[in-house]
């Protein structure tokens, strides 16, 4: 459901497409670890042969139950969802492609591309009664690209969507914020607060209740972003200025986007236009990022309390995202996962005993695995693995911590590490590769007494830039090497 929907290609072509993708998955080192699965379990979930579960939404219920949106435009409600075999009701039919599900105070909430419709079952018999414009307004032309997405909600009860900018359509005032991010109130009324999306397929919060979106790779955006939602906020992406002039509108951009800059070097030059809090680089962090989940299970997930899990569409796999604050605005590092998912990972979601739910459907694009929709579950085994933890920053370098005790000897060893930085071209072209990299020296700087976090010293460190480290000497206390040695960390702003 990401802006990768296009006309199904032929058979030949998308077996070429699934080649291709495997081998630069293999040649960069993320294949499917074998390893992974010793940590975190991997099933599918059962379902009717008979019911064509493309997941674009799901909310989790009181009890083992959770509320799933398929592409078609129904809601099913999974019992039993943990066991052998769930049982699957349908709940609500007739709808506009939803691309998301919010569970608030007892009711359904899902997006249509033309409205936020609140589902209610009044007389308890399990299936929606009521129907309810709960928001509407925003611009609907028809056009294949306008997808809506969410809701998402915040920390203090409002609604958040984000619209698809109308992709290949010039000015119309019949496309009225496409490519905003929208805020609706408890009672429906709603405001425009940020500009600049592309295809935010993914909107979520973190744990404090703010608002992050993902986006796709392609015009504008030369890889997929984290961004985080906020007033005033431009993204990036052209198309959703000529909404600001409009007087709700939440910033301006009185001059013509420069041309020939870096994103670091736009940042500067344009008030409004924030970086994203983090890139996930082209191919070696995925192609097309989707969903966004706070770990809200307090450690039944495992080590990874409070940080964000991302879906990946084309690669099929699960992302890890660990943010921090920095001169008041996000800024963070992203890692590997979870690989060899059955399909494109569109959906996430908790279940009732801190397992994660993987919702599936590749509709329209491709992507690795062997199935084109459905639903999977990971769960944590209950074994640690020796990952880095986080990765932040420093006055002189990053901070890195680990989820085992280091091996003191590699830990220190300037030889086990790697860095280099890159920014990217900020252009109206489609996608684009990394420029000015620079690759670092790296010297110990300082470990911790009980050998769960060290300090690294870089030569310079640059504002705008993504670090790409690689800890491929590091071991753990027993000699293990790391399972995901790779970090991306995305340097916006330096402590001073």
């Amino acid at each position: 459901m990401v802006n990768r929907m296009i006309t199904p290609t032929t058979q030949s072509a998308q077996r070429f497409f699934k080649l291709i993708i495997s081998v630069l998955s293999v040649s960069l080192g993320f294949n499917a670890n074998a390893a992974e699965k010793d940590y975190y379990k991997l099933t599918t979930v059962p379902f009717p042969k008979d019911l064509k579960l493309e997941v674009s939404g799901m909310a989790a219920m009181p009890g083992d139950r959770m509320a799933i949106a398929i592409r078609k435009g129904e809601v099913w409600i999974a019992e039993k969802l943990s066991t052998d075999q769930p049982v699957y009701k349908r709940f609500a039919s007739g709808l506009h492609e939803p691309l998301g599900l919010a569970l608030q105070n007892g009711d359904l909430y899902t997006v249509q591309r033309s409205e936020l419709t609140r589902l209610r079952d009044t007389n308890a018999d399990g299936r929606a009664d009521e129907y309810l414009t709960h928001a509407k307004g925003w611009g609907v032309t028809g056009n294949y690209h306008e997808y809506a997405y969410g809701p998402a909600v915040d920390g203090v009860g409002n609604l958040w969507v984000a619209l698809n900018c109308s992709i290949g359509k010039g000015p119309n005032p019949n496309t009225q914020w496409r490519g905003w991010s929208l805020r609706v109130k408890p009672d429906g009324s709603w405001a425009p607060i940020s500009g600049g999306f592309r295809s935010p397929s993914g909107i979520g919060t973190n744990l404090a209740g703010d608002v992050f979106a993902t986006d796709q790779q392609g015009n504008w955006f030369p890889t997929c972003p984290l961004v985080h939602v906020k007033r005033g906020a431009f993204h990036g992406h052209a198309d959703s200025l000529q909404f600001t002039s409009r007087p709700e509108a939440t910033f301006k951009v009185n001059q013509p986007l420069p041309k020939n800059l870096t994103v670091a070097e736009a940042a500067k030059r344009i008030p409004a236009y924030k970086l994203p809090a983090v890139w996930f680089p082209y191919r070696k962090m995925g192609m097309s990022t989707t969903d966004i989940l706070a770990d809200s299970t307090k450690g039944r997930f495992g080590p990874f309390a409070g940080q964000l899990f991302c879906g990946e569409f084309t690669m099929s796999f699960v992302s890890r995202v660990n943010l921090e604050k920095v001169g008041g605005e996000y800024q963070g590092v992203c890692f590997r996962f979870r690989d060899g998912l059955d399909c494109a990972a569109l959906r996430l979601e908790w279940g009732a005993d801190g397992s994660m739910y993987i919702g599936q459907s590749n509709r329209g694009w491709n992507s690795l695995g062997t199935k084109s929709y459905g639903l999977q579950r990971l769960q944590w085994t209950g074994e640690v693995p020796f990952e880095m933890k986080s990765m932040s920053v420093t006055r002189y370098g990053f901070r890195l911590s680990f989820t085992q005790m280091l091996d003191v000897g590699t830990a220190i060893s300037p030889k086990s590490y790697t860095l280099k930085s890159y920014t990217y071209p900020y252009h109206s072209r489609y996608g684009g590769e990394p420029v000015d990299v620079k690759t670092h020296e790296v010297k110990f700087a300082g470990l911790d007494a009980l050998g769960l976090f060290i300090d690294l010293a870089v030569d310079e460190m640059r504002e705008g830039y993504v670090y790409e480290l690689h800890a491929r000497g590091v071991r753990d206390h027993t000699g293990r090497p790391l399972l995901h040695p790779e970090a991306y960390y995305t340097l916006n702003r330096t402590l001073k």
